[in-house]
């Protein structure tokens, strides 16, 4: 079984669609729930599955926000997580998550986040790369605030300026610019 300081344990959360999933994703972030994976599959009536770390109270603060997600499965054994892992029945799927398999690790903090924000980082960008509908999501949901997207958007844009992918900090300025774009429009169709 594994174990975590403080009772924390893993749950994988499954989403049925691209605004579903952000808006997940941005109630983790927001409560300082902290994401070890996040697979985009889009195949029948499963968007995507986020493996995040919390504890028992975030764990019932998550259960009373259904809205958020499909299912919730706390993977509190190796035996879980397995049968998790033998469901997913596309190859590309098991590719994509073959690390989720792994506990999570606190015993080396900075390493921990360090990788989290790394696997976000990718996730996103890929997300945002190979999906438009997922860019339009991101710009039009309400969920998140325009401050928010923003910030969001400069830290993954300095991110990867530090990696020289400029190819990826070009597209993020891009969605930024759509983002601030239609956060006036918003403001001056409600003015």
């Amino acid at each position: 079984m594994t174990t975590y300081k403080k009772n924390y344990m893993e749950v994988c959360l499954t989403t049925g669609d691209g605004v579903q999933h952000l808006r997940l994703h941005g109630y983790l972030k927001r409560s300082d729930i902290p994401i070890k994976n996040e697979t985009v599959m889009n195949v029948e009536n499963q968007f995507g599955m986020i493996i995040a770390v919390c504890d028992s109270e975030a764990l019932a603060a998550l259960k009373e926000r259904e809205d958020l997600f499909e299912s919730i499965s706390v993977m509190d054994g190796e035996d879980v997580r397995w049968g998790l892992y033998k469901t997913m029945k596309s190859e590309n799927i098991v590719n994509q998550i073959k690390d989720f398999m792994f506990s999570f690790d606190f015993s080396d903090p900075k390493k921990s986040i360090e990788t989290m924000l790394h696997r976000a980082n990718e996730t996103s960008i890929e997300l945002f790369r190979k999906n438009e509908s997922f860019i339009d999501d991101y710009i039009r949901t309400d969920f998140l605030t325009y401050e928010e997207k923003t910030k969001d958007l400069e830290l993954m844009i300095e991110y990867f300026e530090d990696l020289e992918r400029y190819e990826d900090c070009a597209l993020l300025v891009e969605i930024k610019e759509r983002v601030k774009r239609n956060h006036y429009k918003k403001l001056w169709l409600n003015g």
